[in-house]
């Protein structure tokens, strides 16, 4: 890996224990339940697994998520019909996490510095692994509120 991705190399590593930790403990049923001030945890994990699929696919890399019409950001969560069971969500993540971590590995500082409409940071590449890490980040926050709010302990401490 270039020396310019080892501080996301660590930081995307911590992030992947901290999803398989918040998800640890909770049943279908709680991942389910959604809290007055965000989405359910279910929704947050699918959506994080279909993003960072997003993201894959920006720096060249695939894994199919057949669920992924269902957690696009800003969608409707009333109807849960057809959304993955929780240990599907936490199985497609590894599978996802592994696909991006291979792909990181590949990239150069001058594929990285290529443009992109992918949003980010800054529209290159480079900006898309940036907000990839932010992205986790705060949906990881949000998933330890709702660690809390169905009883469980703490993700960190």
């Amino acid at each position: 890996m270039i020396p310019e991705l080892r501080g996301y190399e660590l930081i995307f590593r911590t992030s992947d224990s901290l999803f398989l930790r918040a998800l640890d403990g909770m049943t279908d049923e709680g991942a389910r339940r959604k809290p007055a001030a965000t989405n359910s945890p279910l929704w947050i994990a699918a959506h994080m697994v279909v993003t960072r699929g997003l993201f894959l696919g920006a720096l060249g890399g695939k894994v199919d998520v057949a669920w992924a019409k269902y957690f696009q950001r800003g969608d409707e969560h009333g109807d849960m019909q057809g959304w993955p069971a929780l240990a599907d969500v936490r199985a497609k993540w590894s599978e996802v996490h592994a696909a991006f971590m291979a792909q990181l590995e590949k990239q150069t500082m001058d594929g990285l510095k290529a443009e992109t409409q992918v949003p980010g940071l800054e529209p290159t590449l480079f900006g898309v692994v940036g907000l990839a890490a932010v992205h986790d980040t705060y949906h990881l926050g949000q998933l330890a509120m709702c660690r809390r709010e169905l009883g469980l302990d703490r993700l960190v401490g």
